[in-house]
Formats: C-alpha cells, structure tokens, sequence
C-alpha cells in the first residue's frame, strides 16, 4: 500500500528486524501483523508512490462515486465464517490484508465483473483495471455510482488513507489512493480475496465505470482459492 514518507517506511523495516518474522507462503499473517506491514514483510518500492498522499482529496474526488444509494443489508457473521476462507473473512469483516502478490485477481484481465464475495454486489469492471504494480488488483473507478462507501482509516500510526466498503454489505474492500491514472487519478487498491469475479458472455457488452449506463449479462462465476 501507500507509505507516505522515508520515515514509515524504515519504522516498518524496524518492526520487522524486532518481530523477526517468518514468511510462510501458505498462510496469512495475523491481523496485528497484516495492518501494520501491508500483509507481507516485504517491502516492494512499486506498492508506495513518491507524492504524499492526501487523504481529503482522495476522498473528495471518490465521493463523486457516491450517489445512488444501495440498499443495505446485514450479514450473519457465523453463517459468513461458514461460507468464506478464513482469509476471505479476515478481509470483508476484519479489514485486514493480504500478502502483496499473492491474490487471485492480481495478475487477471479476463473480460467481466468483479463483485463482493459477501454480498455478490457488483463492484468493479475488467475495462478499468489495470497493472499498478503494487501487488494487489487495481482499477481506477467503481463500475456504477453508489456501490461503494469511503472512510477514514487512520490504523496505520503516522498515515491516514482512505478505506473502500461495499455499500450494500459494507465489506472491506481495500483503500484507494490518488496516484491511479487520469483523468480521475484515482487507484483502488483491492484485495482479492474480497471480490469475486463474473465473466462476461460472449456478444455481451460491459460497463467502463461510474459514469456508464450500460448494462451486461454474465454468467457464475466462483473464486479460485
């Protein structure tokens, strides 16, 4: 994820060398662990970006995403720890991390959708991600207004970013940052074990982001873990 400065990055290289951590590639990190090193010890110079990060006008410019409100509905945690991978339920419910790398969708560009492994909300359009080179899915806007919420996520000491919630479920997401593409400049950073990917069918058309009206036919899909 984002680091803001030289000063966070060697305070996680610190922590690190205390911890002496030992990287497993079969199993996530405690959620302690994930939110203070971004999931993994790991320090990938492509996961931070040299502007410093504003974290009110990223939220500025992600609010214009936010009309249209969803319909919200609760969830049965128990039934959820049944029905998801414990890092799928670390992810939605506990807002941690998974390790940069490692996720399912990072390296995908198959045409389609990507939606809330919770909630089966769509989320996210093939047409608008893209290879940050920060490890995890990126895309650089929502597929239509309203599906998501934006909230201040100041759990990292020293760094305040902007954390993605489904709007329907208010699964975690991920965060985005002001550093994406233009003309919106915006990249939301997003776990893969939090989505859920919907191939499109052939002849179908797909929509680009929030600002299209189209709409698109798709078949199951289920994540690969």
């Amino acid at each position: 994820m984002l680091v803001r400065n030289t000063y966070q990055r060697c305070f996680r290289l610190e922590i690190i060398k205390k911890l002496s951590c030992k990287v497993d590639l079969n199993r996530s990190f405690p959620k302690r662990i994930v939110s203070i090193f971004g999931a993994s010890p790991f320090i990938n110079k492509r996961c931070f970006s040299d502007k410093p990060h504003n974290w009110e006008s990223t939220y500025s410019l992600g609010q214009e995403n936010m009309e249209n409100k969803t319909e919200k509905i609760n969830v049965n945690k128990e039934e959820l720890k049944k029905r998801l991978t414990p890092l799928q339920y670390q992810v939605t419910q506990e807002a941690a991390t998974e390790r940069p790398f490692t996720g399912c969708y990072n390296k995908h560009y198959e045409k389609g959708v990507y939606r809330c492994i919770v909630c089966q909300q769509d989320l996210f359009s093939s047409d608008t991600k893209y290879d940050s080179g920060c490890g995890w899915p990126a895309f650089n806007d929502v597929l239509d207004k309203g599906k998501i919420t934006l909230h201040r996520d100041a759990s990292i000491p020293g760094m305040v970013r902007t954390e993605v919630r489904c709007s329907k479920c208010s699964a975690h997401m991920g965060h985005v940052f002001d550093d994406g593409p233009p003309p919106k400049n915006l990249r939301y950073c997003i776990n893969s074990a939090s989505i859920d990917f919907v191939p499109l069918k052939p002849n179908s058309n797909i929509g680009s982001g929030s600002s299209s009206t189209t709409t698109a036919s798709f078949s199951k899909g289920n994540v690969k873990k």
